[in-house]
């Protein structure tokens, strides 16, 4: 199913064991037709900080209720790298979202 990207802001974000904040932006590939990353505000969480999850992990997209689920444990959501300092190769190419 495609989704809008600017329709997905805010939505929140829901690991395999709760929810874990909600979607702030995207990183998009070079030719800026895939979804590389999300960017995931965890702030609301104590010790809380914007962490990047793959898009490929992405399970479902509840659009009514403004949910994503993800296959990922809220632990493994907090120890992601931050945008700030993930070392991210250009040549990954595991897209999990077409933006068309």
């Amino acid at each position: 199913m495609l989704h809008k990207t600017s329709e997905l802001h805010g939505y929140h974000i829901v690991a395999t064991d709760g929810q874990i904040g909600h979607l702030d932006d995207f990183l998009i590939d070079e030719g800026g037709r895939t979804v590389q990353y999300l960017v995931v505000d965890t702030s609301n969480w104590i010790g809380g900080r914007s962490v990047l999850i793959a898009a490929s992990v992405i399970e479902r997209i509840d659009s009514p209720a403004r949910l994503i689920y993800v296959n990922l444990t809220r632990d493994a959501i907090r120890g992601g790298p931050s945008v700030e300092t993930a070392q991210i190769d250009p040549a990954e190419t595991v897209p999990a979202l077409w933006i068309m």
